[in-house]
């Protein structure tokens, strides 16, 4: 997928950010691997081969690392298709990461606006900007999740029932979907407006059922876009932002 050009309008650094520091933001290197590309002569700022590391740059200004030109970057918002076996964490150990699949300049700044089980499917934002993330993750903000919900076992009168009236979920949690649909005897359409821990999974469990698949499907009123393949991601425009929080 082609991605539109990252914007500009809120660049996040500093009239006067020092050019290691920028290398290392912009650039993804460690500030120690910019200082030895500046050592090593393998960096130009405004055309000229650079040779301080402390050097400032400031907005408008080129660098150019080995003759690749470092963008820099604004306010980040992405809608991503995740797959099975994905995590939404950058912990190694827990295997592949959402993050792997977002290949940029700017992939080390962004952060989950509401995480997926590993085994769960479906719509994921990222962004590094904390306020968009707050508003989309805050229960007072009420900003419905929606998911669809594939079970073990058949869909009883007594389960969409007792998921109706709300249930105890564990930890002396309570639990109850803004709303519910069953569209056939082993599918449920559930939307939350919270994100406990594992909550739809443990929803489903306590009214005596469990989960096989999960798939989330909408985020406030932005729905997962049918063009994202698994893996795929892209950018949020403005008006897919306001969707999503409504502001």
């Amino acid at each position: 997928m082609r991605h539109p050009l990252v914007p500009q309008e809120k660049v996040l650094y500093n009239l006067s950010m020092r050019l290691d520091a920028f290398l290392s933001k912009f650039a993804g290197f460690s500030r120690s691997q910019s200082r030895k590309l500046i050592k090593d002569r393998a960096v130009t700022l405004n055309g000229e081969v650079a040779n301080d590391s402390s050097a400032a740059v400031d907005e408008g200004d080129m660098v150019v690392v080995n003759g690749m030109t470092v963008e820099a970057f604004g306010m980040i918002y992405i809608a991503l298709n995740k797959p099975a076996d994905y995590v939404c964490s950058r912990e190694k150990a827990e295997g592949k990461s959402v993050f792997d699949l977002v290949e940029t300049n700017f992939s080390a700044e962004l952060s989950v606006a509401g995480r997926l089980d590993k085994d769960t499917t479906g719509l994921v934002l990222l962004s590094n900007d904390g306020k968009f993330i707050h508003e989309v993750i805050s229960p007072r903000n009420l900003v419905e999740k929606e998911y669809l919900v594939e079970t073990t076992d058949e869909i009883t009168v007594e389960q969409v029932s007792t998921l109706s009236i709300g249930v105890f979920i564990g930890k002396n949690e309570f639990s109850k979907p803004v709303f519910i649909e069953v569209i056939d005897s082993s599918h449920l359409k559930i939307v939350l407006t919270e994100g406990r821990y594992h909550e739809v999974k443990r929803l489903v469990s306590a009214a005596g059922n469990n989960v096989r698949r999960l798939h989330r499907t909408r985020i406030g009123s932005y729905v997962l876009s049918s063009r994202l393949e698994p893996g795929e991601w892209d950018y949020l425009s403005d008006a897919e932002k306001k969707r999503i929080t409504g502001t």
